[in-house]
C-alpha cells in the first residue's frame, strides 16, 4: 500500500460510514413520518361521493344506499333470531332488548318506506309483536313459545300480503351470537 493509500483509505471509509449512517437516519425518519402522517382535508372535488353530488341529488342518493325495505328485514331477522334464543334460554333481559330493537328497526324502516305500514301494523306490530313482548315481560317460557308461533304466522301473512308469499318464517335453528344466560 502506498503512503497516499494509507492516508486516503481511512478518510474514504469514514465518508462511506457517514453516508450510510445518513441514509439510515433519513430512511428511519421517513418511516416515522409516514406512520404519523395526518391526512389533510381534501378540496371538495376530492371528497367522497355524497359531497360531490348537488344538494338536491343527495337525499335520493342516501335513499338508494339505504335501499328498500330489505335492509330493515335483514335487521329484523337478526333481532328475531336473537330474541328467540334469549327467550328459549330464559335470558329475558336479552330477549326484551332484542325485541325492543326489532320494533325500533321496524319503526325506522316504515319511516323510510311508509307504503308497508298498513300491513305491518295490522298483521304484526299491533298484534303478534305486542303479544311476544308481553310473554317476554311475563318471563313465561311456554307462553313465549306459543307467542313465537303466532309471530311466525303473522310474519308469513304480512309477507304474503306484500306480494312475497315465498318468504315463510321458521323457528331459528342457528345461534349467531355467543350470548349466554349466566
Amino acid at each position: 500500500m502506498t503512503p497516499l493509500d494509507r492516508r486516503t483509505r481511512p478518510a474514504l471509509t469514514l465518508a462511506l460510514v457517514v453516508a450510510l449512517l445518513a441514509l439510515g437516519v433519513g430512511a428511519g425518519w421517513e418511516a416515522a413520518r409516514a406512520q404519523s402522517h395526518m391526512h389533510m382535508h381534501a378540496p371538495a372535488a376530492e371528497k367522497g361521493w355524497l359531497v360531490r353530488l348537488s344538494p338536491d341529488a343527495r337525499t335520493p342518493a342516501i335513499e338508494r344506499q339505504l335501499r328498500g325495505f330489505e335492509t330493515t328485514m335483514a335487521e329484523v331477522s337478526y333481532r328475531y333470531t336473537e330474541m328467540y334464543w334469549g327467550g328459549v334460554d330464559g335470558n329475558w333481559g336479552y330477549a326484551e332488548h332484542m325485541a325492543t330493537q326489532l320494533g325500533n328497526a321496524f319503526t325506522l324502516g316504515l319511516e323510510r318506506r311508509p307504503q308497508y305500514r298498513k300491513n305491518a301494523d295490522a298483521l304484526f306490530l299491533k298484534g303478534a309483536y305486542l303479544q311476544v313482548m308481553d310473554a317476554i315481560k311475563a318471563k313465561d317460557p311456554d307462553l313465549f313459545k306459543q307467542r313465537i308461533e303466532t309471530m311466525r304466522a303473522a310474519c308469513t301473512a304480512c309477507h304474503a300480503a306484500e306480494a312475497h308469499p315465498f318468504i315463510k318464517i321458521g323457528v331459528p335453528t342457528v345461534r349467531r351470537n355467543p350470548v349466554v344466560n349466566d
